[in-house]
This record gives C-alpha cells, sequence and structure tokens, in this order.
C-alpha cells in the first residue's frame, strides 16, 4: 500500500443515494477512535468482489476497531440506481455501511483513479494510506494491526447498527442455469452456496451445497461441472452419486464453463480477462484467448485484449462466443482469432438494436447458441434480453420483464432457460413471441429443518451458538480447504447485528459469534455443511436448524 505524504485530514463522505446496511448516516467525526477502511468499488467489478472476499477476515479479526464503509462508485448508467446498488450489496452479503455515491462526490474528494480502491483513515482521522486493485489484504492486515497496537484510547462498542439488505425465498439470486437436453435442468442458486438439479416441472431432483457462491454449471454426460467462483474452482460433480473431483484450482473467478468438441472445458476465467481450457479429467490450464490486458482488442487470441468474460456458448464449427461484459460486447473465439460482433469499448454502452455499427448492450453476462446461428444475449445491465442474427441485434419484447438475468441455455422445445437473476427466479422464454412462463422451483430440502433450543440477547450484545451435523461414520475431507461452513440468517433480517455471517472451519461441532442487532423476535436458522470421505467417495452432509430468538 501507498503511504499517505504528510498528514492529510479525510474528507467527509458524501453520497446522493445515501446510506445501506445502517441504520442512520455516518461521518468520519463520529468514527474518531476506531481505524477506517474506505473501499470505492462498483458492483460490475469483479476485482471489486475479490477485494470484499478479501476484507471479510479483516472485519472478523479487528471487530469494532476497524469500519469498513464501502463507498460505491458507478461505472455503468444502471449502477446509478439505488434499488439495484442495494440488490447488490444483498447479492454479495456485504454487511458492512455502504455510501451510494452515483454521483462520485467521494471518490473525487479523495482523488481514487480505479476501482477498487481502498483508502486507510486513523483513529484521529487522517489518511494514512492508499492502494488500487486486489491483493492487499496482507498489507492491509499489517498496517491496521500497526495502528492500533498498544492503544488504550479507542472506541469501544458498535459504530453503527446494521439494517440488512433484501431477503430470498427457495432462490437467492440465481446465477447460470444448464439444460441436460431432455428432462433436467441446472440451477447456480449462488445465493444459497448450492446448484440444483430439477425437472422441467421444478421438482428439486439433486441438491448440491458446499459451494461458494457458484456461477457457470454445465452438463457433461454423466456429470455436471461447476464454477466454483469465489473459491476459484472447477468441480466436476458425479450424477447422481454427487461425489465431486476438482479439475482445475487457483482460478480468478471462474465464471462460465463449456465441454469443447475435443471433450475440454473451456472456463470464462473474469478475474483475469481470459479464456482458459483445462483437460476433461483435470490438470494445467491452457490459455485459449486473452493476454490479462483489460480492454477490447481483437485479433490472434492471445494477443486479444478481453474484459471480464463471463458467458460462453458454443457455435457450429467449434467456435466459442462470449460474454465479455465489462466493454458490454458480444465477441467470438473461431480458429485463434477473436472478433467483436457487438460492443466498441470499456465505457461505450446502450440499448440500441441495429448492426454492428449501431448496436449496443450494457454489461451482457450470458449468451446461448440458438438454431441458425443466431445468439441470445443476457443484456444484463439493460436487464434485457437480445438476439444476434444475420449481423443484426434485436430485442425481445418479453410478456413479463426480468431484472439482471445473469445465464442463458436452450431448452428441447427451442425456447430460453433463463436466470432472472433479481427476481430470484428461473423462466423459460420463446423468443419469437416474447412469451415468458416461470418454472416454480419445489425444494422440499430447505424445509428439512429441526427445531433447536430458544436464544434471547439485548440488543448489541454477542451471542455464541452451536451446531453439528452427523457423519455417518465418515471424516472430514481436509483436501480442499476448511471443510466446514456455517451461515446464520435471521427473520426479520434486523435481529442480526452487523458481523459475519458465514465461516469456514476446519471442525465440528462448530460454535459461532453473532451480534444481535435490533430488538424483536423471530426465528434464527443456522446451516451447517460438511465436506466428508470415506475412501473415494465424498460427499456433503448438511444440518439446518431454527431456533427462536428474542432480542430485548
Amino acid at each position: 500500500m501507498t503511504a499517505a505524504v504528510g498528514r492529510v485530514r479525510a474528507p467527509e463522505l458524501r453520497g446522493a443515494g445515501g446510506w445501506i446496511n445502517t441504520e442512520h448516516p455516518l461521518s468520519l467525526r463520529d468514527l474518531r477512535g476506531r481505524v477506517v477502511v474506505l473501499d470505492f468499488w462498483t458492483f460490475c467489478c469483479i476485482n471489486c468482489l475479490r477485494v470484499v472476499e478479501e476484507l471479510r477476515p479483516l472485519e472478523e479479526r479487528f471487530g469494532d476497531r476497524l469500519v469498513v464503509i464501502g463507498v460505491h462508485s458507478p461505472k455503468f448508467p444502471h449502477e446509478t440506481d439505488h434499488a439495484a446498488v442495494a440488490r447488490a450489496v444483498a447479492r454479495h452479503r456485504i454487511h458492512h455501511p455502504v455510501l451510494d455515491d452515483p454521483d462520485l462526490e467521494t471518490w473525487q474528494q479523495y482523488g481514487v483513479r480505479a476501482w477498487p480502491t481502498l483508502v486507510v483513515i486513523d483513529p484521529e482521522g487522517y489518511v494514512v494510506a492508499m492502494a488500487s486493485g486486489e491483493g492487499n489484504g496482507l498489507a492491509l492486515e499489517n498496517l491496521i494491526a500497526q495502528l492500533l497496537e498498544g492503544r488504550t484510547d479507542l472506541a469501544a462498542g458498535p459504530a453503527f447498527t446494521s439494517v440488512p439488505v433484501g431477503g430470498a425465498g427457495t432462490l437467492a439470486f440465481p446465477g447460470k442455469v444448464a439444460s441436460d437436453g431432455g428432462d433436467q435442468i441446472a440451477i447456480a442458486d449462488t445465493g444459497h452456496d448450492r446448484v440444483l438439479v430439477c425437472g422441467l416441472d421444478g421438482t428439486v431432483l439433486r441438491e448440491f451445497a458446499g459451494f461458494s457462491q457458484p456461477q457457470g454449471v454445465r452438463f457433461d454426460e454423466d456429470r455436471l461441472l461447476v464454477c466454483d467462483t469465489v473459491a476459484g474452482e472447477v468441480v466436476a460433480v458425479s450424477l447422481p452419486e454427487g461425489e465431486r473431483r476438482v479439475l482445475a484450482s487457483g482460478l480468478r473467478a471462474p465464471w462460465d464453463a463449456l465441454v469443447l468438441p475435443d471433450a475440454r472445458i473451456a472456463v470464462a476465467e473474469a478475474g483475469l480477462h481470459r479464456i482458459v481450457a483445462i483437460p476433461a479429467d483435470g490438470g494445467e490450464a491452457e490459455v485459449l484467448a486473452g493476454s490479462r490486458a483489460e480492454g477490447l482488442r481483437d485479433g490472434p487470441a492471445l494477443q486479444a485484449h478481453l474484459a471480464q468474460p463471463s458467458g460462453l456458448t458454443l457455435l457450429a464449427g467449434g467456435a466459442i462466443a462470449f460474454a465479455d461484459s465489462e466493454v458490454s460486447a458480444l465477441r467470438v473465439l473461431r480458429e485463434g482469432q477473436v472478433e467483436t460482433l457487438v460492443g466498441s469499448g470499456l465505457f461505450a454502452w446502450g440499448t440500441d438494436d441495429g448492426d454492428r455499427g449501431t448496436a449496443k448492450l450494457q454489461h451482457p453476462l450470458g449468451v446461448a447458441a440458438l438454431t441458425g446461428g443466431a445468439i441470445a444475449v443476457a443484456d444484463t445491465f439493460n436487464s434485457l434480453l437480445r438476439i444476434w442474427d444475420a449481423g443484426v441485434l434485436t430485442t425481445v419484447v418479453l410478456s413479463d420483464p426480468v431484472d439482471e438475468p445473469g445465464g442463458l441455455d436452450v431448452l428441447p422445445d427451442g425456447r430460453l432457460l433463463v436466470a432472472d437473476t433479481n427476481h430470484q427466479r428461473v423462466i423459460a422464454v420463446d423468443a419469437d413471441s416474447g412469451s415468458v412462463s416461470e418454472i416454480h422451483i419445489r425444494d422440499s430440502g430447505r424445509t428439512g429443518s429441526t427445531s433447536g433450543s430458544a436464544l434471547s440477547g439485548s440488543s448489541g450484545s454477542r451471542l455464541v451458538v452451536e451446531a453439528d451435523v452427523e457423519l455417518d461414520g465418515m471424516d472430514l475431507d481436509l483436501q480442499q480447504g476448511p471443510p466446514v461452513h456455517v451461515s446464520v440468517s435471521a427473520d426479520p433480517q434486523t435481529l442480526l447485528g452487523a458481523g459475519p455471517r458465514a465461516w469456514a472451519l476446519d471442525r465440528l461441532p462448530v460454535s459461532v459469534d453473532i451480534a444481535l442487532g435490533t430488538p424483536g423476535s423471530g426465528v434464527l436458522t443456522v446451516d451447517v455443511i460438511a465436506s466428508t470421505c470415506a475412501g473415494d467417495v465424498c460427499t456433503i452432509k448438511r444440518s439446518t436448524t431454527e431456533h427462536g430468538l428474542t432480542v430485548s
């Protein structure tokens, strides 16, 4: 991180959109006595989302002595919509306060030039360091520890009262979908950290939990490929047994996967702005396209500039069409060359239909090949479905609108299968008529929770919750990182205060410490997922316990 030169008083925080995740506006003056980290981010940016994950362990380690404030500083027009920002905060499970700054007032006050940027403010209210990009977690941790070391005059207790955003039903912000070409579909239930395999009538046939905000899903004969996005892995899940095998790890935000004619698996590695291929049985990734430079440049694939590729589909002849989200582009990788069909740069977007010279998109995330060479596009930030056919882009007029659609595939009857992400549903769309039919997901598995003991505590206090899961004689799988994942939620959500809602642990039983929010009564749900192995058989064990909770 770059240290500030001289003692510069941190400018106050201003944003016309207001605050999210806190019941009252915050001021730096009121936060004196704590270290404050400002995270300048925008929700389109994959590197920003990775920084959110880097900040989580710091918030947990330093507790109330550290206050992280997200300053949402939009790039795309859609990101100036306060409701869209609030949904993104919920979708990405951001629990610290977020200032919505659609006019970039605070961005300009701090002289920020790039997403993401972190600014560190010491307990006296002075800027002491600034850094752009991801990968600053260790340096930031050391700096915070240094600023707090030996201090006995620091403020104590919560700095704000959290007001969590959103809520979810059976599905929570589904990201991607896939059809097996027959009577089954797969859904990346991203907000619930799981993947569902369902019948066409919505009946849940299989649930595969224990992922970390999964995105891309793809059927591959007798297995299902899953992009475990935050974990940076591509995982093969055998059907129907559910055994798992990691095919690739260490990837930067794998967002979609595609089976190639030679049986290799193409992966949209959004975080490094490239498309890679991995062997069918796993192994080293080979770069197919992208120089790791972010931008829009066509030509030889390994010299091309891509910008957060987020959706893949296979065209006739083995070409790959992809949604290149940060340049609002539809592009094709064919015979070692990258060609742009729609899009002209990092700061060019719109809703126009037409040919290559006039057509525009806004941060698309999904694509699907149609018959006759046409390509369907999930035009995410325009909340539209578009069709590219014979060199012309058109908009599908829908009978029921979508909100930030994230993933597409094609059903056996020719309709589009769509992850209608912000409506938290999956739909089927007739691209010719625009008729929309919701596929109602019937997930009996999530109602199979057990009742736990009643819990209570006072507002602002801490509560220790214990939980366990029966392993049926199997051992925890310690080879792929922490095998136990715990999450808590409350209804109403205001019963929980600021702090982590999910943990990755290495043992059972578990004990987690949560902060209590505003007074009231409701239900606290504790979900425990454990990865287990016995010989070559690996599977998931799960328990869900509901506690009556009273906050006084």
